[in-house]
């Protein structure tokens, strides 16, 4: 028998394999397409709401994409896909904290719902947790309503396991933000569409050397780094990451911390 946790945790695990940029951005070729809603592209009976149409909860009508904080003082904010094997993300968050490192783990609405526990273990320890959509669909080809019941959807499972629906979103299945995306963030409540401006690669299982070279080359003050909980690579190359960032001076902290 076929069980609901175990179809949460497929979908789960579908999202995990897909990186979290559609090349939008210009960082990479050819990248792994994310988890694509069926039926549910953008057509002429779910337009993008006009700001005097919207209703939002956060007072704004477009939430603004962060790519970067302030490139004056010398931090940066790892932050992490939110999916995949438990036991990955374990290790993962237990070898940040041997480190003394708080990041911030933006997470899939399905897998939390599959790994409840998750939420819990993420922030007691102090890391931080945000919203990464419900499903992990490609938002970019999504329509205005679907676009924002993915957003809620996260946002309700953050609630109902946490008692707040957290200060940070980050679309998924791409880099850059588009302006029904924006629009639908910030009528679910969120004023950020948290991007990134570096892209670690982890995504794409390669080696640990290259994920370490692709942060350590591109960081600098103000970075927001892209990795994710659930691949093996991550954990490999983490303690060169983390030893690289210090030898440069730039200290990891949550993106609370990096956007204050």
């Amino acid at each position: 028998m076929v069980t609901r946790r175990a179809v949460l945790a497929a979908a789960a695990g579908t999202a995990l394999v897909a990186g979290c940029s559609d090349g939008s951005s210009g960082s990479a070729a050819a990248k792994t397409p994310s988890t694509t809603a069926p039926t549910t592209t953008a057509t002429a009976s779910s337009p993008t709401p006009t700001a005097s149409s919207t209703s939002t909860q956060s007072g704004v009508t477009e939430a603004v994409e962060v790519r970067h904080g302030s490139r004056a003082k010398p931090f940066v904010a790892l932050t992490f896909h939110g999916a995949g094997d438990p036991a990955l993300a374990k290790r993962l968050l237990r070898m940040l904290e041997s480190h003394g490192v708080k990041g911030t783990v933006m997470a899939v609405g399905t897998w939390l719902q599959a790994e409840p526990a998750m939420a819990r273990r993420i922030t007691s320890a102090g890391h931080e947790l945000g919203n990464h959509t419900l499903h992990h669909y490609a938002m970019r080809t999504l329509g205005s309503s679907t676009t924002y019941d993915e957003i809620r959807g996260c946002a309700r499972v953050l609630r109902h396991l946490t008692g707040s629906e957290g200060t940070w979103f980050r679309a998924s299945g791409t880099q850059a933000t588009t302006s029904t995306i924006r629009r639908q963030a910030a009528r679910a409540g969120y004023t950020r569409c948290i991007s990134y401006d570096v892209d670690g690669l982890d995504w794409q299982d390669p080696s640990a050397g290259t994920v370490t070279s692709a942060v350590l080359d591109a960081s600098r003050k103000g970075s927001i780094i892209s990795l994710h909980l659930g691949h093996p690579v991550t954990i490999a190359a983490l303690p060169d990451v983390l030893d690289g960032l210090a030898s440069r001076k730039l200290d990891p902290v949550t993106l609370s911390e990096l956007l204050a």
